[in-house]
C-alpha cells in the first residue's frame, strides 16, 4: 500500500511538473483600419496610401468575440508595436485589465513602394513591392529583408524569455511579422495549434 501511495505521489509530481512547464504564445493581428484602398492608382498615390495606413484609425469590433476564439489570458502584460493600429487594437481587446507595452521592434516590416509608370490596384502595388523587397531591393535608410530577419530572431528570443517567465506571451501586432515570428518559433521547437493569424483580429497560437 505504501509503495502504491509513493507511486501515485511520484506520478502527480511528474505530471504536475510537465503541466507547469507548458508555455504558450498568442500572436494576434491588429483590427482592420478605416482606409479606402480600392481603385487603380499610380505609384505616388500608392506610396501616400501606404503612409496613411500607418496612422489610420481601426474599425470597431466586439472584443468578446475575438477573445472567445483564443486561449484564456493568464499573463498580465500585452505587447503591441509602436504603430497606432496595433496599440488601438491592444487597448480595445484588453483595456485596463492588463498592462500594454509598446515596442518598436514589433512594428511591421518596413517596405517602400516601387516606382513604376503604371496604374495598379493597391494590393498589387504592395504585393509587387514586397516581392522586390524580399529580393533585396530597398530604399536607402529603410530596413532590409536581412535586417528584418535579424529583428525577428531577436523578438523571438524575447518572446521565449517572457513565455518561460510567465507561461504565456501575448502580442497584438501585424500579419507579416507575426507569420515570420511563428516560422522562427517553429524552428525552435514550438508547435502551432491555431493558425488564423493571416486575417485581421485572427490569432496564431503556439505551444511548447
Amino acid at each position: 500500500m505504501k509503495t502504491l501511495t509513493q507511486l501515485i505521489f511520484f506520478l502527480v509530481i511528474i505530471l504536475g511538473g510537465q503541466q507547469s512547464l507548458a508555455q504558450e504564445v498568442i500572436l494576434i493581428r491588429h483590427a482592420a483600419v478605416k482606409l479606402d484602398r480600392h481603385g487603380w492608382m499610380g505609384a505616388k498615390t500608392a506610396s501616400a496610401m501606404r503612409d496613411a495606413y500607418d496612422t489610420a484609425p481601426i474599425r470597431q469590433f466586439n472584443p468578446d468575440t475575438v477573445l472567445s476564439k483564443i486561449p484564456e489570458r493568464i499573463t498580465d502584460t500585452i505587447y503591441v508595436s509602436g504603430l497606432s493600429r496595433s496599440i488601438a487594437t491592444g487597448l480595445k481587446l484588453f483595456g485596463d485589465s492588463a498592462t500594454i507595452v509598446s515596442l518598436k521592434d514589433l512594428n511591421e516590416f518596413e517596405m517602400h513602394m516601387v516606382w513604376l509608370p503604371l496604374f495598379l490596384p493597391y494590393k498589387v502595388w504592395t504585393s509587387l513591392s514586397r516581392t522586390m523587397w524580399l529580393m533585396g531591393l530597398k530604399r536607402p535608410g529603410t530596413e532590409s529583408f536581412q535586417e528584418a530577419r535579424d529583428r525577428v530572431d531577436n523578438v523571438s528570443s524575447f518572446i521565449e524569455r517572457k513565455a518561460e517567465q510567465n507561461k504565456q506571451a501575448i502580442l497584438v501586432t501585424h500579419g507579416f511579422i507575426n507569420r515570420n515570428i511563428a516560422i522562427e518559433l517553429e524552428k525552435r521547437g514550438w508547435h502551432i495549434i491555431q493558425n488564423n493569424g493571416r486575417k485581421n483580429l485572427g490569432a496564431t497560437v503556439l505551444r511548447k
